[in-house]
């Protein structure tokens, strides 16, 4: 991996991150970074990844501050350039930084940026649209819009699982169809799908254990249809990684994968719920620079 030492670089913020946590801290972090680095935040949805795009044309560091879905939009806009990823993880979940071994710390955080090594890890694409961490379909992108829309004031996994119990009363499983390029076959009825870069998700829930963010494919959750009754406690081991090897659950790996259900369902892109069903998923080995410890 390549040291760098950053001197400078644009940091696209979300002033909402956190549940109001990051605006908290941006002043220190700020003042961490020093004068070098340009400041500017997001207007809108989607908007951090058109700043990104243009922030690349002229710098070589471009900083994603706030949570998950701001550091998927950053690497949307960067991806393809040569532009470096620096992450300052004050969002809800914080998985991107969990999964490439970053501190979530501030100081640990502003330090990496300024004196990190470049590691070169894949990135995904559900139709068309790169994701870093997860997409996902069924319940998962259910638990993701009610979060995002209506849990106010926890963070992390503690936000997480108020969703799910929120949404679980009422949800429904749907019909699956999924294709492999290694061979897996699905045609059965479903109540989640989730497609991985890394090891966690939703906070730090421990979806694929084996997952490494540069191993050059996906690693692909997917929980089958059960009574309810079994349900419940077998999302609580998927915290733990103790999920793997229960009958109702299948995880393996591929580079690319097509879905479709019915109903349609609703898709998790890095933590932000947009479009639906179906989808095609394709893995664009180590695609992005980060910066890491």
């Amino acid at each position: 991996m390549e040291h760098m030492v950053s001197e400078g670089g644009v940091v696209i913020y979300n002033p909402t991150a956190g549940r109001g946590h990051a605006g908290e801290q941006r002043v220190e972090a700020q003042a961490l970074l020093g004068p070098g680095f340009e400041w500017v935040p997001t207007m809108k949805a989607g908007h951090a990844a058109e700043l990104a795009r243009e922030a690349a044309k002229t710098h070589q560091v471009v900083v994603a501050y706030g949570g998950d879905g701001t550091v998927g939009d950053v690497t949307r806009g960067i991806v393809g350039t040569d532009a470096t990823l620096g992450i300052i993880p004050v969002g809800t979940g914080n998985d991107v930084a969990r999964n490439l071994g970053l501190k979530l710390d501030l100081r640990e955080s502003v330090a990496t940026v300024l004196n990190g090594v470049v590691r070169r890890v894949d990135v995904g694409t559900v139709n068309g649209k790169p994701f870093l961490n997860n997409c996902g379909t069924g319940f998962d992108a259910q638990v993701m819009r009610t979060m995002n829309s209506s849990i106010r004031f926890a963070r992390g996994r503690g936000a997480f699982l108020m969703a799910i119990l929120k949404v679980f009363p009422s949800y429904k499983p749907f019909h699956l169809t999924l294709e492999t390029d290694t061979g897996e076959n699905i045609s059965e009825k479903a109540f989640m799908v989730s497609i991985l870069n890394g090891k966690v998700y939703g906070g730090g829930m421990m979806a694929a254990p084996l997952a490494e963010m540069d191993d050059g494919h996906v690693d692909v959750l997917v929980i089958k249809a059960m009574p309810k009754s079994k349900l419940l406690p077998l999302i609580a081991k998927v915290q733990n990684g103790q999920h793997v090897g229960h009958p109702a659950v299948r995880v393996f790996t591929a580079r690319k994968l097509t879905m479709n259900t019915v109903p349609a369902q609703p898709l998790n892109i890095d933590g932000d719920v947009e479009g639906f069903t179906p989808a095609t998923i394709e893995v664009l080995p180590k695609a992005l620079k980060v910066l890491v410890r």
